[in-house]
């Protein structure tokens, strides 16, 4: 099968930042599933030629390689949604995006962009109605996973008790805050730490502007492979569900799958759904509350064994059931590609 694949080549397409998510999980998966792969990295050339142009590439790019599937990861307003409904229609070729963020901007969003497309997919089942609402038909239900082929279980050794990766916003503060005052340190990676969190720079803040500004927002990042190796030298591994829009309802996140797909240990902020993956208390921990966080915190630092066999159940089920690949043979499946 030859695929089209239109995404943000660089992480919120700044190349200073390395890869993107979808890079790493998205298009790595299908290169490994030998698919035949074009990449159309619509977002530097949005900013080098604009929305209309862009996507007229996108259609030439069709136009001259008809490819069977055209899968896109879009991000916000980048393409010419009357272009997208023309490839649909006036091609062969099968049009499909995947859907990140239904749980907050389905309204502001996806239900304006889902008619460009022969198919969608999102990740939360609780929009399904409103895709019908919409008479929309083609939406298929899936979830985030793990890229296998690169989230990799190793023997290495443990490094630190708890660590969190992810973004400084919200609750996440507060929370990691409280735990430190109980005497737990929480080593955390991601961006913005430096600038919200516990950093005297945080104050001068507001005289801060351009290149330094960013250097400090992103001080606290780490590399693909760095996190990789966090998931697996840190006893215990948070996980937040929280949405960066906080009026919005919690989300199950990639990172529910990737924790445990390189075999951490993950203690998880609770989040409606994500029983239906993981057995709670035998694949996966979950908390409520802080005091719940706190007490299971210091309950499977003490007991490594319980501890090490929810971990490895957790990484069997991922590896058997939760991969990338996986997702995308029923999503292919069925769009009738497969």
């Amino acid at each position: 099968m030859k695929i089209l694949f239109a995404a943000m080549k660089y992480d919120y397409g700044i190349p200073e930042r390395g890869f993107s998510f979808e890079h790493y999980n998205f298009y790595d998966t299908l290169s490994k599933m030998g698919y035949e792969i074009d990449y159309f990295d619509f977002m530097s050339l949005y900013q080098q030629f604009g929305s209309q142009k862009m996507t007229k590439m996108l259609r030439g790019k069709v136009d001259e390689w008809k490819p069977d599937l055209l899968f896109t990861f879009l991000y916000t307003d980048q393409f010419d949604t009357e272009e997208l409904k023309k490839i649909k229609t006036e091609t062969s070729t099968v049009t499909f995006n995947w859907f990140a963020d239904d749980h907050w901007r389905f309204d502001s969003f996806s239900k304006y962009l889902a008619p460009c497309f022969s198919f969608v997919s999102t990740t939360d089942k609780f929009c399904l109605p409103k895709y019908k609402e919409i008479n929309y038909k083609n939406v298929l239900l899936t979830q985030w996973g793990v890229n296998h082929f690169l989230y990799r279980k190793r023997s290495l050794p443990l490094k630190y008790d708890v660590s969190f990766i992810g973004q400084a916003h919200g609750d996440r503060l507060k929370i990691i805050g409280q735990l430190k005052k109980k005497g737990i340190h929480v080593v955390t990676k991601g961006t913005a730490w430096d600038v919200r969190f516990g950093h005297r720079v945080a104050k001068k803040l507001h005289f801060i502007t351009g290149e330094k500004y960013n250097s400090i927002v992103n001080r606290s990042r780490i590399s693909q492979e760095e996190m990789i190796d966090l998931f697996q030298q840190s006893a215990i591994n948070l996980n937040f569900t929280d949405s960066s829009h906080t009026s919005f309802q919690n989300q199950i996140k990639g990172r529910n799958f990737e924790i445990p797909g390189c075999g951490g240990f993950q203690l998880s902020q609770y989040v409606e759904g994500l029983d239906e993956f993981f057995i709670p208390d035998k694949e996966i921990v979950l908390f409520k509350s802080l005091d719940e966080l706190i007490e299971k915190i210091v309950y499977y630092l003490l007991n490594e064994h319980d501890r090490s066999s929810i971990a490895e159940a957790g990484y069997q089920k991922v590896i058997r059931d939760h991969t990338y690949e996986r997702r995308f043979n029923e999503l292919f499946y069925a769009m009738g590609l497969l």
